[in-house]
Order: structure tokens, then sequence, then C-alpha cells
């Protein structure tokens, strides 16, 4: 792997994480808060046409590289180019900086 500098950050993307309340009749209501938005690098990984209940649903997987320096874990989401992400491993590199492996979800 190249070593990453810093013009290859060049898309920015929100980190938000969930909080959980209960909402009427004692149903979980979960709300995203933005926690911080970082420069990062955003690679399209692929995507694959899995069934869901019987219809075909597109599922797209990103890699994201960030800076180290801001707490992120699976339970987090990314926001990027009107696209939600869920984040599946966070892996720390070498030199600062944090690979998060994500799929693209629709809400």
């Amino acid at each position: 792997m190249r070593p990453i500098g810093a013009g290859d950050l060049n898309e920015q993307v929100t980190i938000q994480t969930a909080t959980v309340t209960r909402g009427t009749a004692n149903a979980e209501v979960v709300t995203w808060a933005d926690v911080a938005t970082v420069w990062a690098k955003v690679t399209e990984r692929g995507g694959r046409e899995p069934l869901l209940a019987d219809r075909p649903v597109m599922v797209v997987a990103y890699e994201v590289i960030i800076r180290d320096g801001v707490t992120v874990t699976h339970s987090d989401r990314l926001t990027w180019a009107g696209k939600t992400l869920a984040i599946d491993t966070v892996t720390p590199l070498p030199r600062g900086y944090i690979t998060l492996r994500c799929l693209e979800v629709e809400i």
C-alpha cells in the first residue's frame, strides 16, 4: 500500500452516533447526531445484489480512510455525498490513519 498523502483525503464525511430513547408506547426511537465532519479518502469496493424478502437489493461496499484522532465504532455511521454508510469494521492503520469498511444503506 502506498503512503497516504494529505491530497488523498479529498472528500468530507460526517460521523454520526445513535441515541436511543423511549417514545410513545415505550417503543425505542433511534435518532442520529453529528459528531464530527472529517476529510477522508472514499473508495468504492464493489457491490452485490442479494435477495431480501424475495426482492433484489443493491448493496455497495466502500472503504473510507480518515485521520486518527476521532473515536469511531462499528455502531456509528457516516454520511457522504447524500449517501448513508453503515460502518462494518474499524481498523487502525500505521502513521495515524483509520480504515472504515462500510456498506451503503437506504434510509
